[in-house]
């Protein structure tokens, strides 16, 4: 260290002060600012001095008295120097001598007055001494570190009877001076580190300080003073939070000379090196919610272990470049950096301003932002920066003789493009316009602009009805996932008719619904031959699940309780339960899978997990064995309790904690340290049946109120969640998500205006991105959905029913209900409205055709050969003879028989066909195929009346289609059932799968009634 700056803490706005510390010329020096801290040179004058002092190589200055500086000499006395002018200046300072002499490292004064200083090593004395200034004696306080060599010494600014000190160049060391046996050796908080120089401590939050290499080693360390452990010898890294190596540009032998913290923000560190590299980090504790741990963190798709943290270091900025080498070694023109300090009073608010000490002892200020540079989205998306350093800069074209005015305003008119201008980038070119501009491709910062971006990106990516991909695709959010995981639950319950009893279909009720016996519409979800109550559903479906008995608070109704806890997720055996907690485990769940054990009753499970994991020093050793294992816990181990849960930012041990201070769960449900799915089990366990009921109708009621999507364990998907939903959507706008949960059970148990509304208004979006193939796949997984929830409902006699036949059919008292969605369109001909697909109507005119708005062209029928190689190709209308309209792009029949070997080979392989072609044109068509071959999906028993579904849909769109006679001829493309290829041989008749029909439904269900040669796109 050469020199330092340090800003007076006691300066005001009228009275702003710095202290200059040169230790080449051993003075030091008071000076006053003069002038507004701008960014440049400063203007001061010096207000008192001491100058000749015996050479000195630390400092500190007294946070409470401005006069009074401490310096650390070389001989390895410690004095104290006071820079009032009331005192003359040939007073000798006050001196705290050795026994033998070596040199000072480092001193540091507290707010009691209280002096530290840190001595090299020698065998026969202590080397970190603790005096009392105020008093008069010159013995020392306290005596540590005896035989090592100490480094550094900081006291904590807020709790200056503790100190952080460094140790024997390998330890960081943590001592409290009202401890008398902290010296000991024993009971020290110590963590092993090669960074043992500079300490320094964030006022803003003193749990964390930071300390420097030795050197030539320009590293960094950030610890967490919370996280050091009892003599962790041995250990790797405890307590350390960030790892800077190197933490500066190395060029040479390059040291790290000093760490300051802002003081102003927090988390905000900045470092000098002996380059002369002045740093700025700016390090983020993110406050998450209690419940927002690494179970709910992304994974990572390259593999390796999930982020643990919350931590992350949010900007790095570099305040001076490092001095570059020279050909002159030595050579120093004057403006290397050496020492810095931050300015704790600052105006504006937006930036605080710092002091750089330069090697010719000039003092200049320059101002860093205390917040990120502003965002601003508009209405079209356009993102925008604003800084109180930017300008605009117009690149005008260079004016010729013969360009008129008119061509110059024509040319600023144009729209302007996105510009990415960094910093040191502003060279004017010749012609005054700005060289080194980017290109407007923005795609990456397009995903971040609006909530709509990101509904697209998921719907891209998948985003369904397929819960367990829907909770990778939303991995991060937490209110997602909680929901995803409810409906999942919902949906596996509900697999193979699990939540049906005697002909009442229970699935997706909620347990408030359970609880209170109220399902809904049950002539929804009752079949109309039966009277089945809910409460006896409850009991049937406990004894169909072999649910064991309820054990827990005296109830009426242990049946319901049990149901509920089902659906909540609780483990019924020891064997799921080890299984769950294991998950836990992996996820970093460390104290949440004992609470899952602890709360299930197996307290040998919960000691087994904590030993294991204490064992392989996964968590700390806290004592938390010995409470789990007592009966009783007295006064003074529920003291210690209540301090260990105000320090832990944990919510699985806030939780355990507090049941252990007060031996009751109640409490525990008091309080929102476990999501409502363990509370809601709580309450199903230790409250009595008149506490339950209030306790659900209040939660449910929040839940309703704020919109919180884990309330749907409460309400189900029934018709009370439309409500929850209603007020989600309100606040987020996410009608996406909210159309997905709904689509589980509207229109199939629900019926309510607003889906169909939201459904509607879902797919304009889809239609506005672009997403034609996902809206087409989202309407037949969806009537798919519906579907399977009927098949293999048995009736009162044992026999299976068909599909829709336990619902009330159209004749019963409740015939606006109906088993199953109707098709979403119908594919039909443009000539005589008849449909399309096979089975659907008969062949012979038994109603009028719907008149159309053009006159048909020609009333005469096709030839007996011609209609029926065009009737088996799928081409034409089975009843009129009319042929299907032509495709804008390509000019074939819509139904023409796939001919490509390599599509035929795709469409009958387990690999989704291929479904577009080039076209000449080099555009891609699509290829659909009416033909009706042997069923294409094995794994769907369903999958023939899907395509008639789709097929069907697809052709009420089509009416606006163009006739054999105004269309284009077609090319030679042979129309039967049979093609052939290169080398004459007859193939198969194609069959025809779900995706055949996609492209062409999508256009149909996204483009109307209109012409199909108007509506290109669809095919494009």
């Amino acid at each position: 260290m050469e020199a330092a700056v340090r800003w007076s803490p006691h300066s005001t706005a009228e009275r702003r002060r710095f202290l200059l510390v040169d230790v080449a010329e051993s003075s030091l020096t008071l000076n006053e600012v003069n002038s507004d801290l701008k960014p440049g040179p400063l203007s001061f004058q010096p207000i008192s001095s001491r100058r000749k002092l015996p050479p000195f190589g630390a400092f500190a200055w007294s946070p409470v008295q401005e006069s009074l500086v401490a310096l650390g000499h070389v001989s390895g006395n410690a004095s104290v120097v006071d820079l009032s002018n009331e005192k003359p200046r040939t007073e000798q300072p006050l001196t705290f001598k050795t026994k033998q002499q070596r040199k000072c490292n480092s001193v540091a004064l507290s707010s009691q007055n209280w002096l530290a200083v840190a001595l090299d090593k020698t065998r026969s004395d202590v080397c970190l001494n603790i005096y009392d200034v105020a008093s008069e004696a010159q013995e020392p306080v306290r005596r540590l570190c005896p035989a090592e060599l100490v480094s550094s010494v900081r006291f904590f600014p807020s709790q200056p009877q503790e100190v952080v000190a460094t140790a024997q160049r390998s330890f960081i060391r943590l001592y409290d001076l009202r401890d008398r046996s902290s010296g000991s050796g024993t009971r020290n908080l110590q963590a092993p580190t090669r960074n043992i120089n500079n300490i320094a401590i964030d006022p803003l939050d003193e749990n964390y300080f930071a300390s420097s290499g030795s050197t030539g080693d320009p590293s960094v360390t950030v610890w967490d003073k919370r996280w050091i452990a009892q003599s962790s010898i041995g250990s790797q890294a405890n307590g350390a939070v960030f790892n800077f190596s190197p933490a500066v540009e190395v060029a040479g032998l390059t040291t790290v000379w000093s760490l300051r913290y802002s003081g102003i923000r927090r988390g905000r560190l900045a470092l000098c090196a002996s380059t002369g590299e002045i740093k700025v980090m700016d390090m983020m504790d993110a406050n998450t919610s209690p419940l927002h741990t690494s179970d709910y963190l992304p994974s990572n798709p390259y593999g390796g272990a999930s982020w643990q943290s919350n931590r992350y270091v949010s900007r790095v900025r570099k305040v001076q470049e490092p001095i570059r080498q020279r050909g002159n070694k030595g050579h120093d023109d004057g403006t290397r950096a050496v020492a810095f300090d931050w300015v704790q009073k600052t105006s504006p608010e937006s930036e605080q301003s710092m002091l750089v000490l330069r090697s010719s002892r000039e003092v200049e200020v320059h101002q860093m932002p205390l917040v990120d540079t502003h965002v601003n989205v508009n209405a079209r998306q356009d993102l925008s920066t604003v800084r109180n350093d930017v300008a605009v800069l117009e690149s005008k074209p260079h004016m010729g003789v013969d360009q008129s005015v008119a061509n110059i305003d024509q040319s600023n008119a144009e729209p302007t493009d996105p510009v990415n201008h960094t910093e040191g980038s502003g060279v004017l070119g010749s012609n005054g316009g700005l060289d080194g501009v980017s290109s407007a491709d923005m795609s990456h910062i397009q995903k971040l602009l609006a909530p709509a971006n990101v509904a697209e990106e998921r719907c891209r990516r998948g985003y369904g009805l397929d819960c367990k991909k829907n909770m990778k695709v939303i991995a991060g959010d937490w209110h997602l996932e909680r929901l995803w995981e409810i409906v999942g639950r919902f949906h596996d319950q509900a697999a193979d008719n699990g939540m049906v009893h005697a002909g009442l279909d229970l699935s997706y009720v909620g347990v408030a619904d359970i609880w209170s016996e109220s399902a809904g519409n049950l002539a929804k979800r009752r079949s109309p031959s039966r009277k089945t109550q809910v409460d006896d559903a409850i009991v049937g479906l406990n004894n169909d699940h072999d649910l064991p008995a309820f054990e827990g608070e005296r109830t009426d109704f242990p049946e319901h309780r049990q149901l509920c806890l089902a659906a909540c997720g609780w483990k019924f055996t020891t064997d799921t339960l080890e299984a769950e907690c294991q998950e836990l485990i992996e996820r970093g769940e460390y104290y949440l899978s004992i609470v899952q054990a602890v709360l299930h009753g197996y307290i040998h499970i919960a000691l087994n997990l904590l030993r294991t994991l204490i064992r392989s020093k996964t968590i700390p050793n806290i004592g938390l064995g010995a409470l789990l294992a007592s009966d009783t816990i007295n006064e003074e181990q529920r003291e210690m309790c209540q301090w260990m849960a105000a320090d832990t930012s944990d919510p699985g041990l806030k939780a355990l904690l507090t049941f252990l201070i007060t031996g009751d769960w109640r409490d525990v449900m008091k309080t929102h340290y476990l999501h409502l799915g363990y509370r809601v089990a709580l309450g199903l366990k230790y409250l009595n049946d008149t506490e339950l009921s209030g306790f659900m109708q209040t939660e449910t009621a929040r839940a309703i109120r704020n919109g919180d999507l884990e309330g749907i364990l409460l309400t189900g998907l029934g018709e009370r969640s439309l409500e929850l939903f209603q007020t989600y959507l309100t606040r987020s706008a996410d009608l996406q998500t909210v159309v997905l949960a709904t689509a589980f059970t509207n229109p199939r148990y629900v019926d309510d205006v607003r889906w169909a509304m939201w459904k509607e208004t879902y797919f304009d979006q889809l239609q506005s991105w672009r997403c034609f193939h996902q809206r087409a796949r989202f309407t037949v997984m969806h009537a798919r959905l519906c579907r399977k929830g009927l098949v293999g409902t048995k009736d009162e006699k044992g026999k299976v029913a068909r599909p829709g036949s336990h619902l009330p059919s159209s004749s019963s008292s409740s015939s606006s209900s109906s088993s199953a969605p109707a098709a979403p369109v119908t594919l039909k001909c443009n000539h005589c409205q008849a449909p399309l697909a096979r089975g659907q109507s008969p062949l012979g005119p038994s109603h009028p055709a719907t008149p159309t708005n053009e006159t048909p062209r020609t009333t005469q029928a096709p030839t007996k050969i011609q209609g029926a190689l065009a009737a088996n190709s799928g081409t034409v209308c089975l009843r009129c003879g009319r042929h299907m309209p032509r495709c804008a792009l390509c000019n074939l029949w819509l139904g023409t028989p796939i001919t490509s070997p390599s599509l035929s080979s795709a469409s009958s392989s387990t690999a989704r066909p291929s479904m577009m072609k080039r076209s000449s044109s080099g555009a891609s068509t699509p290829i659909i195929s009416a033909a009706r071959g042997e069923e294409a999906d094995d794994d769907d028993e369903d999958e023939d009346e899907d395509e008639d579904d789709l097929a069907d849909g697809a052709g009420n769109a089509a009416v606006g289609g163009l006739d054999s006679k105004s269309s284009p001829p077609p090319p030679p493309f042979p129309s039967n059932t049979t093609t052939r290829g290169k080398k004459g041989k007859r193939g198969k008749k194609k069959e025809v799968s779900l995706d055949h029909f996609l492209c062409f439904w999508t256009a149909a269900a996204g483009w109307g009634s209109g012409g199909w040669a108007r509506r290109k796109v669809w095919c494009g």
